[in-house]
């Protein structure tokens, strides 16, 4: 196509600061006034429209001269609006200026509305973030990699160039307590950032509880503690900008984050027998600062009160568990990468794992003090297990699972020689002595674990968060074939993914998905009959021969627009949905003729159209729902399955293809059929109808042998179904 643009237009172009640099030069940000730029803490739109004049065209690049004059960096350099150089943008990433009819705000186009805006609380420190290897190719979650992932991965590939990212980079405490004080009237109702159809904060920072710039800060990570900054402040500001009425979306609610990261939530849910908590307390530092041997004796007993009363509870040998506790561990809260984590044996390791943690310490061959806020200390039992499991749950669902092990315990008492796998087989083989089954019972009780969690975390957010990582222990008992868990950690979105290569695609997906609210009023249904996805269950027997490889046979066009007019009988419009569909499914298997009923429509869509589900209060009526699947153009009617999978599938009982409304179809519905000895097919059956009526309940079945061979293929009332 012609490049449309030529020298002297007045645009828009769409400015990213990150890939407008390339990584070969300082990265600038457009401000609203230059002291945004000059004054910490630095902001500015570092993702969005911003004006300019075409100089030249070359192919379908397009070269620009910036109008506005005010460009800053995050450490307050500011570009020379009087330089001469131009910058590069693909015709696609550039508007006319005429296109808006209404005058300019700021640098950006007048009543330009952008789906979402995203206030980015990021790292404006000298130490740039260096993140480990192990961390993968999206980087750490408080590196600009990551950010950018984010927006590459999910973010333009959904909403194209219709968003804006907004950046506020953080050096210290006294940028976070500007914000806390003032954060009505920065980000208030008026800030550019608040005229998007979804507005929310991403905060790209750490919390810990180290004064800032000490040597054990200085310590973490490779980058001199890049991103650490003081968590009171952190979580003052937080609150503040959620008061100014602006959601986090990354990577929890304020309360939450701070539950996650001081690690409070073990000791609180210590006696809450089913979610496998080792015995748990906390140390009041008041008691170690005090006398740290007395604080040692008053923590063994309270461990050993907690894990008496566990067993308690649990049903278990009282008598076995009220006995000393000899190994365990001492954590801080706010501590990143299992640093500040001491093991300890016996009451003399315990107290010097407390005096390490409170007193001083020996880091890089020096002594240090330890000066950190934590009003307590960690006190935990050391379990004994063979691995650690860790399940990455996202919006809900496991999936992704990574097997990992501190394979020694170092001479300072940390933990060391951290390895992986992906597979079950070698570490079955190599770390639980071959028992396979002990590994299975194991995983199977982690994924039931998750499910507790889960529900566990929608009480304190009343949401079911994007993602989250649970750590687990895995550890074999006396009988083979069998394994006891015990619940780790629980890591907050941005966790390290390790390497998973499929992972950030699908947590990027589910942030994108919350912050742009679309899953409130589907969740207000889905899980009012939730459930649980990720309980690790038998499968049932289903043919081979009814499943098909999940790949489609070809290419399906994206279907057009929901509110665009649709051809056939009626418009595939989701406002001229009925409230309520009748289905007669009078032939095929008992799983097929149970699709029978009527059937009512949700608040929730599929891919821009409804859903409808049938009627809760019919007698003996398993869930079923309609939706339309995005990846072949057919109407499905199937279970919980699909809708768990947010309808991102093809499958079910029965089918019928096209876009226009179930009842206005013009082709007759399918079911799958599986002969004896045959593959099986979708056939077409004119005794399946849906509509309006209430009446076509009352058609009766057809006449007795002309079912076909639908009986055959389906021993113990198995469900029927085909993938493409």
């Amino acid at each position: 196509m012609e490049n449309p643009y030529s020298e002297g237009n007045e645009v828009y172009v769409f400015y990213s600061a990150e890939g407008l640099s390339r990584g070969m030069g300082p990265t600038y940000m457009a401000v609203l006034d230059p002291r945004h730029g000059s004054y910490r803490p630095r902001t500015g739109l570092t993702q969005g429209w911003v004006s300019g004049t075409v100089k030249h065209c070359r192919g379908n690049l397009v070269y620009v001269r910036f109008t506005w004059p005010y460009f800053f960096t995050e450490r307050g350099i500011m570009a020379d609006s009087e330089d001469e150089t131009l910058f590069d943008f693909p015709a696609e990433n550039v508007r006319m200026a005429g296109d808006f009819t209404a005058p300019p705000l700021f640098f950006m186009p007048g009543g330009f509305r952008p789906k979402l805006s995203i206030l980015s609380f990021r790292w404006g420190g000298k130490n740039e973030v260096v993140a480990p290897e192990q961390w993968g190719h999206t980087g750490s979650s408080c590196s600009s990699l990551f950010i950018q992932s984010f927006i590459d991965s999910a973010v333009r590939p959904k909403i194209g160039n219709n968003f804006e990212v907004w950046s506020v980079f953080v050096e210290d405490s006294s940028d976070l307590v500007k914000i806390a004080d003032a954060a009505h009237l920065i980000f208030g109702p008026n800030h550019p950032a608040r005229r998007a159809e979804h507005c929310c904060a991403m905060y790209f920072i750490y919390p810990t509880s180290f004064e800032e710039n000490c040597v054990p800060t200085a310590e973490t990570g490779e980058d001199e503690g890049a991103a650490h900054v003081d968590q009171k402040s952190l979580f003052r500001m937080m609150k503040a900008v959620e008061k100014a009425g602006i959601q986090t979306q990354f990577p929890h609610p304020s309360g939450f984050y701070e539950l996650l990261t001081s690690k409070r939530w073990t000791h609180l849910m210590a006696l809450t027998p089913h979610l496998r908590v080792p015995p748990t307390v906390a140390l009041p530092r008041m008691l170690i600062e005090k006398d740290i041997a007395t604080a040692a004796v008053y923590a063994s007993k309270a461990l050993r009160a907690v894990k008496k009363q566990q067993a308690i509870l649990r049903n278990e040998d009282v008598a076995k568990a009220d006995q000393p506790i000899t190994k365990g561990v001492a954590k801080l809260g706010f501590s990143w990468e299992a640093l500040d984590v001491k093991f300890w044996q016996g009451g003399d390791g315990l107290e010097t794992a407390l005096y390490q943690l409170t007193q001083i310490i020996e880091i890089s061959s020096q002594l240090t003090g330890q000066p950190h806020d934590c009003e307590s200390l960690l006190i935990q039992e050391y379990v004994e297990h063979d691995i650690e499991l860790r399940l990455y749950v996202v919006n809900g669902k496991v999936e992704g699972r990574v097997y990992t092990k501190f394979c020694k315990i170092k001479p300072n008492n940390e933990f060391g020689d951290f390895q992986q796998h992906f597979q079950p087989e070698p570490v079955a083989r190599d770390w639980m002595a071959g028992d396979r089954a002990a590994l299975d019972d194991g995983e199977r009780q982690c994924r039931e674990l998750c499910d507790h969690w889960i529900s566990w975390i929608q009480a304190q957010i009343c949401d079911i968060p994007p993602a989250v990582r649970f750590d687990y222990f895995i550890g074999r008992t006396a009988e083979k074939g069998k394994a006891v868990v015990w619940t780790l950690e629980i890591c907050e979105l941005g966790f390290s993914m390790l390497g998973e290569p499929d992972l950030p695609a699908k947590v990027f997906d589910a942030m994108l998905h919350h912050c742009l609210d679309k899953d409130l009023e589907k969740l207000a249904d889905a899980q009012t009959d939730h459930k649980p996805a990720n309980v690790w269950r038998e499968k049932k027997e289903v043919s081979a021969k009814a499943v098909v490889e999940d790949t489609p046979a070809a290419p399906v066009s994206p279907p057009p627009s929901p509110d665009a007019e649709q051809g056939g009988k009626g418009k595939g419009k989701t406002g001229d949905a009925p409230g309520v569909l009748y289905v007669n499914v009078p032939v095929g298997t008992p799983d097929q003729r149970n699709c029978t009923g009527m059937y009512e429509l949700q608040t929730m869509v599929a891919h821009g159209l409804p859903v409808w589900r049938n009627k809760p209060a019919q007698a003996k009526a398993p869930p079923r729902w309609i939706y339309h699947s995005e990846l072949d153009n057919f109407w499905y009617i199937g279970d919980d399955d699909e809708m768990n999978k947010q309808f991102k599938c093809n499958e079910g009982y029965i089918r019928c293809e096209g876009r226009a409304l179930p009842h206005l179809l013009d082709n007759a519905w399918q079911h799958f059929d599986t002969a004896e000895g045959g593959d099986g097919d979708w056939i077409i059956r004119h005794e399946i109808l849906v509509a309006t009526e209430a009446e076509v309940l009352d058609t009766p079945p057809p006449a007795p042998g002309t079912q076909g061979a639908g009986k055959a293929a389906s021993k113990g009332g198995q469900r029927q179904r085909r993938k493409k």
